[in-house]
């Protein structure tokens, strides 16, 4: 095995405890990626709205049915909401 094998299996497991940490282990991809799109546009964006989730790099090779299911599926879960209660407009909760 390479260094870089060896690197990149210590990072796989750092961010797998991690997802445990933040309660994410129990989520799809889909909606782990949706989430960490809707956290990172939040950070620098201020809002995480619809349009730019569906375009983030996260997300990009997610179609959108299944976006917008993550979307449903997460708020469901509580793990986001509506901002403002408006459509189109989220944020984690």
């Amino acid at each position: 095995m390479t260094q870089k094998f060896s690197n990149l299996i210590d990072l796989v497991k750092i961010v797998s405890e991690m997802e445990r940490d933040l309660g994410l282990s129990d989520i799809s991809n889909s909606e782990r990626k949706v989430l960490l799109a809707i956290s990172d546009l939040e950070n620098r964006k201020g809002v995480a709205r619809t349009k730019a989730i569906l375009t983030h790099e996260l997300t990009v090779g997610i179609s959108r049915p299944s976006v917008f299911r993550a979307l449903a599926k997460l708020e469901k879960l509580g793990k986001l909401s509506h901002k403002n209660n408006t459509n189109g407009a989220y944020e984690l909760i």
